[in-house]
């Protein structure tokens, strides 16, 4: 899908020319766990960037798998940053974020470790960012690694009305109906550009959500400070999904975005909202409850269960990967 790139080639170079000094810096930030299958693709991708000033530091959340010694072997220009424990994907995201704001940086371009990203999508996000300097968030085209012509992410809609979180595109065979620079609800943070100076005015990702929606709150958050969440479709990423939380619908997953789901209406939607979360909100909940029971699988009810009642109650605990 990607032309292959040597794993020893400088972040920094590039095939493009021009001049590179006038350009800014961007650190790419990726969040790795146990990403031994999916590492070295994600990085041979971002050292095949054509964008100059780009370097590279992986977040390791505390993987127990041999992918930091494949990183250390295969990629000695890459950084990386050990938090010693699993932090989730908030918490691993900010201590990159603070990293790469330490060692001074313009922009950040943050990501899962199961992506590859086009040689020219840093370029493109950059590019928009400086026309659009009201921009706080941006984000690319996304689509499935395993389909490379199908949409997972044309930046995402919240439907405070029937509390629905959705993708922009889903499933959708790219004709060029997303093509257009857009103005959006959120980015997914599986790979999202952000001015460093976001993080004086917005502040870092929520930890309390652990995984998922961390994103969505950020969107919001960015949005109500009076900047743009901004989809730039000539930015283009391809997304191995759910790779992190063992792919599929596992009750893992299930937990985890029925939780976070919950906790961000709480915090955002107002009480007239409710009228319509409620009713909407029971009716999937019943139907999905009943398919899974009928196909024998009570594990995904039990943690459709729990994520409600944690969700209710601010709780926040973990939940065993299946």
């Amino acid at each position: 899908m990607l032309e292959p790139s040597c794993a020893g080639r400088s972040p920094t170079s590039s095939n493009s020319g021009g001049n590179s000094v006038s350009l800014p810096t961007v650190t790419a930030v990726v969040i790795n766990w146990n990403g031994t299958p999916v590492i070295g693709p994600c990085l041979d991708s971002l050292l095949a960037s054509t964008y100059e000033r780009l370097t590279v530091m992986v977040v390791d959340n505390a993987s127990e798998d041999d992918s930091v010694r494949v990183i250390r072997d295969r990629y000695p220009s890459v950084r990386i940053e050990e938090t010693g424990r699993n932090l989730g994907y908030a918490g691993g995201a900010n201590h990159g974020l603070r990293a790469a704001r330490a060692a001074g940086t313009d922009f950040i371009l943050l990501m899962n470790n199961d992506v590859e990203i086009a040689p020219d999508a840093v370029r493109e996000l950059v590019s928009a960012a400086r026309d659009h300097s009201d921009a706080l968030l941006l984000g690319p085209k996304i689509y499935y690694f395993d389909e490379p012509d199908v949409i997972w992410s044309a930046g995402g809609a919240v439907s405070f009305w029937t509390g629905h979180i959705r993708h922009l595109g889903i499933r959708e065979r790219d004709r060029g109906q997303f093509d257009d620079v857009r103005e959006v609800d959120y980015l997914t943070g599986c790979a999202v550009l952000l001015p460093t100076r976001m993080l004086e005015t917005v502040g870092e990702l929520d930890e309390t959500y652990y995984m998922y929606n961390e994103d969505t709150d950020w969107s919001t958050r960015a949005t109500r400070s009076g900047g743009k969440v901004l989809y730039v479709p000539t930015a283009r990423l391809w997304h191995k999904v759910s790779s992190s939380s063992g792919g599929g619908l596992t009750s893992y997953k299930i937990y985890h975005r029925i939780r976070s789901t919950l906790s961000y209406f709480k915090r955002y939607a107002a009480w007239y909202h409710w009228l319509g979360i409620l009713p909407a909100t029971g009716v999937r909940t019943v139907v999905f409850a009943l398919t899974q029971i009928a196909g024998g699988d009570g594990g995904r009810v039990t943690a459709l269960v729990r994520g409600f009642a944690d969700g209710a109650m601010g709780r926040r605990r973990g939940y065993t990967n299946d």
